[in-house]
């Protein structure tokens, strides 16, 4: 007997991916997953999915662990080839209950217009699509030389790049709370952040994709390095300590008082960091202030007063999604 995948406690999104799937007339290449689910996203206004600019375009890493998990559950199929063109997924039909990954109303007609309307467009037209309508997912794309004679797409291109390679230098912090994995690497994009130094002390989540193994991967398809230095967290004897009674204030005071005297040699390898590229400190709070990461970056700038300034991500004055989406159709 064949045991079915139950879709009560499923992701809603992971429904949407199945669909998307199953109602494909055809076996659907992982290129093409990929753009029909973006431009899905773009029409619907719901972030099932964010996205990244990658090597053919637009790209999600969460899109690729939810196929990844359903293929080891056998629900989807992957006929593999020697590139995500020729490579092709399918749904085992006998291990998903329909009835269990029904969409919400409005995202079924969307779903099958969006389909039906690019039915007879190549994946290579379907592409073409998707970069000449969202220029910012084409800026780490190599099939650029397809649109050589298209001077105008080049230029805006070109554009763009050069807005995200002129970012002010500055020591940057992020916290990864309530981001997606491909927002939290966006938000890096697009401040040319060539190196990620993470200041947990241990370098674990409840959120597996910002685990240290996954968030290594992770970054590394966004051309981004790990740079680990737990040596300027926060023990977690301490904030079991201080963090339930409601203690910040104490447990800023005790990592100022204890630890950061002992981290002028990590503020020099910091201050190295900076002088070559941008970097960004990282942790879990969104709120720097909420966060050990700010006091961290703070005594970098205090012992090494080479480094130019401090930015938090998030805050304004700084390229996020959400400020430069009309002038890059992010």
């Amino acid at each position: 007997m064949v045991e079915r995948v139950q879709g009560e406690c499923m992701l809603y999104r992971r429904k949407v991916f199945l669909n998307l799937v199953l109602r494909h007339k055809k076996p659907l290449s992982l290129v093409r997953l990929q753009a029909l689910m973006f431009l899905l996203v773009k029409s619907t206004g719901n972030a099932y999915y964010d996205f990244i600019p990658h090597t053919y375009g637009c790209y999600s890493i969460s899109l690729y662990n939810d196929q990844e998990a359903l293929t080891k559950q056998d629900v989807v199929i992957e006929a593999r080839g020697d590139s995500p063109f020729n490579s092709f997924l399918s749904v085992d039909n006998q291990r998903v209950e329909l009835d269990s990954i029904l969409l919400k109303d409005e995202d079924s007609p969307l779903l099958d217009k969006l389909i039906c309307d690019s039915e007879h467009q190549s994946d290579d037209d379907l592409l073409e699509r998707v970069l000449k309508a969202y220029p910012f997912y084409a800026i780490r794309s190599l099939l650029l030389d397809r649109f050589s004679s298209d001077q105008v797409f080049i230029s805006k291109i070109q554009t763009i790049r050069d807005h995200v390679t002129s970012a002010p230098r500055y020591l940057y912090t992020i916290g990864y709370e309530g981001l997606s994995i491909d927002g939290f690497l966006q938000s890096l994009i697009l401040q040319n952040i060539k190196t990620l130094v993470d200041v947990r002390k241990s370098a674990f989540s409840m959120r597996p994709e910002f685990r240290k193994k996954n968030l290594e991967a992770a970054l590394m398809e966004a051309g981004i390095q790990y740079y680990p230095m737990p040596e300027v967290g926060i023990p977690a004897s301490n904030r079991k300590e201080l963090l339930p009674s409601g203690r910040r204030c104490d447990l800023f005071k005790w990592y100022s008082e204890n630890t950061l005297p002992l981290c002028e040699r990590y503020a020099s390898v910091v201050a190295r960091l900076v002088s070559r590229e941008n970097i960004a400190l990282m942790c879990y709070e969104k709120d720097p202030k909420d966060c050990h990461r700010s006091l961290f970056a703070e005594y970098c700038q205090r012992v090494q007063p080479s480094i130019p300034g401090i930015k938090h991500l998030g805050e304004a004055g700084v390229y996020t999604s959400s400020n430069v989406s009309n002038t890059w159709s992010i």
